[in-house]
């Protein structure tokens, strides 16, 4: 599959340009599928997106650094369905050369809210001024959080103006820690974001397709696969399905 081919016929659009859909609050929903599947899905989507391009490069290499406390709070928050939840990371902007801090939340109403701020170090061990704002979006003053989970993947990000959407698809997946990693090079993770539901061009096509939406923490997904000794029930299903996905021919 030549990928690049089938991303050129999209339009594109920049980082700034896109500022006009940022969607720090929002509703999320994700999908996983057999990349046999993008070529089609991408060329039904054409007249619908454009494609985020920085430097010529329409496929964007991310990495990011998971953050939790010695108890996997923020793990088992999510494991055991808490309504309200986040996860803590240092997310590397591959195509831009950026680095944030981000603070992701899950909301009792099932909405999502990022808070993020750049900073200069991507390194395992925490610096004082990424503690400080963990602790200030968390308003926990005592906060002490370790690395557990590196998380590589290309994205494409494709983004409509009318409705206001953003729309990603997450390849080559990577997870790992200091000993352990696992790869899905078959899987694709695609995430529509919306600041509330409104016809989706995507959404459609999954519909059309019977692909239904499949709730999905990535950080979640590689711990639980990395660490199998951990608290897991809840994802074993999950597991499984995309474990079959990943072995389809």
């Amino acid at each position: 599959m030549d990928l690049n081919n089938l991303l050129a016929g999209f339009p594109s659009i920049t980082l700034k340009e896109m500022d006009e859909v940022s969607l720090t609050n929002r509703i999320d929903t994700k999908y996983v599928f057999h990349i046999s599947l993008l070529s089609d899905l991408l060329n039904s989507l054409l007249p619908f997106y454009r494609i985020l391009e920085i430097d010529q490069i329409r496929v964007h290499p991310y990495e990011t650094l998971y953050f939790d406390d010695q108890e996997l709070s923020l793990y088992l928050n999510h494991h055991n369905q808490r309504g309200s939840r986040y996860k803590l990371r240092l997310r590397r902007y591959g195509s831009s050369s950026v680095s944030y801090m981000e603070m992701k939340r899950k909301t009792n109403t099932g909405r999502t809210i990022k808070a993020r701020m750049k900073t200069a170090d991507f390194d395992p061990a925490l610096h004082p001024e990424q503690e400080s704002f963990f602790r200030e979006q968390t308003a926990l003053s005592n906060g002490k959080w370790d690395f557990t989970t590196r998380i590589k993947f290309n994205r494409i990000t494709l983004v409509s103006l009318d409705p206001p959407e953003r729309m990603t698809l997450d390849l080559q997946l990577h997870f790992g820690d200091s000993t352990r990693s696992k790869e899905f090079p078959n899987l694709v993770v695609a995430e529509v974001k919306q600041g509330s539901k409104s016809p989706s061009a995507f959404i459609k096509e999954m519909k059309n397709r019977h692909i239904h939406p499949f709730s999905l923490s990535k950080y979640c997904l590689g711990l639980s696969l990395l660490r199998p000794e951990i608290k897991q029930n809840l994802f074993k299903k999950q597991q499984l399905i995309i474990q079959q996905l990943q072995d389809r021919a």
